[in-house]
């Protein structure tokens, strides 16, 4: 295979430099690589294990000529104005925001779940990665679904700052830091104190009390799974972790599946390690940092209800939840699709 020309925009934020990561760890050809980023930091050098050191350039209308595989790590502004001029360039897109996850024109894809989804990118010659909780929940549940169908999904969810970027893990390493030399918070880094704290609220809260980021999350789930009547109720709560995300799930099935079914058949889907030994009954957020799988522990029956399970879920939310995902999208798209 030909080595291939790759741009990454938004290289220096916390999921550009994972991609940095994994791409020195997996075997994409890559020959040229552009690090693409705003004014504050372009000119300035990065350098990840196994990818050489270069400076960031300017992002620009003409960063894209010759590139083959562009990845969007920024925020939905700038994938909204710079993504469509890379697919117009010739490059294959793959967006990490939220921009173009729920447009009908363009696949959301989790390679374990739907991989075939990608050649439908030829429309706006985009492919969208979903949040990391839409990751994590879809590599779980759709081969349950498959198994025995899914009457209602139950999800309360456990973020970390990571998920809202750099900026978050600052703020809440500044509020812990007062808080820890008694000096109070000096400035409120977010509207209700993190450090030390659980907060019912990830994005805008809508009339009726769900927050946007529950709202995506159930959207995102339905179309990976390609399930639009997908029954599910989120409730998204940062806690006062750096790094990964947890998920409590209560289950229903159509058909009869028990904890001991349920696990047999997670055992076999692609993506997953199950954690169900008296050492090893769950995993945390700290224990499955770098992991490349989602985790899944303390799978048991329901007492209060039939054909219900109950499981625990981690995973780390800049790796598997993004930075990986959107790679192995990139890596499906070079083998079948370029």
């Amino acid at each position: 295979m030909n080595a291939l020309s790759v741009a990454v925009v938004g290289a220096a934020g916390l999921v550009g430099r994972e991609l940095l990561d994994v791409m020195g760890a997996r075997r994409l050809p890559v020959g040229e690589l552009r690090l693409l980023g705003s004014p504050k930091t372009a000119g300035t050098g990065l350098q990840r294990e196994g990818v050489p050191r270069q400076r960031i350039e300017l992002l620009g209308p003409d960063s894209f000529a010759g590139v083959d595989v562009a990845f969007f790590a920024a925020g939905p502004g700038v994938a909204g104005e710079h993504a469509p001029r890379a697919a117009d360039a010739g490059a294959a897109v793959i967006d990490l925001s939220s921009r173009f996850r729920l447009d009908d024109l363009v696949p959301l894809v989790v390679p374990e779940v739907n991989p075939e989804a990608i050649a439908e990118r030829r429309e706006r010659g985009i492919v969208a990665s979903p949040s990391a909780t839409a990751v994590a929940l879809s590599v779980v549940l759709a081969p349950l679904a498959t198994a025995a169908g899914i009457r209602r999904v139950v999800v309360s969810t456990y973020q970390s700052a990571a998920g809202g970027g750099r900026r978050a893990m600052n703020g809440l390493s500044r509020e812990t830091l007062d808080l820890l030399n008694a000096r109070g918070v000096r400035r409120a880094c977010f509207g209700r104190r993190r450090a030390f704290n659980c907060v019912p609220q990830v994005g805008d809260l809508e009339p009726g009390g769900t927050s946007t980021h529950e709202l995506r999350v159930l959207e995102e789930t339905r179309k990976v799974l390609g399930d639009g009547g997908l029954a599910m109720s989120v409730t998204a709560v940062r806690v006062p972790v750096f790094f990964g995300h947890a998920m409590s799930v209560h289950l229903e099935t159509e058909q009869p599946l028990d904890a001991a079914g349920a696990a047999a058949v997670l055992r076999g889907a692609p993506g997953i390690v199950i954690h169900e030994t008296a050492d090893d009954a769950y995993p945390t957020p700290l224990e499955v940092a770098g992991s490349d799988v989602t985790h899944v522990g303390r799978l048991r029956d329901d007492p209060a209800g039939e054909r219900s399970i109950v499981f625990w879920v981690a995973v780390d939310n800049v790796r598997k939840g993004a930075a990986l995902n959107a790679f192995q999208i990139a890596e499906i798209l070079v083998r079948d699709h370029l």
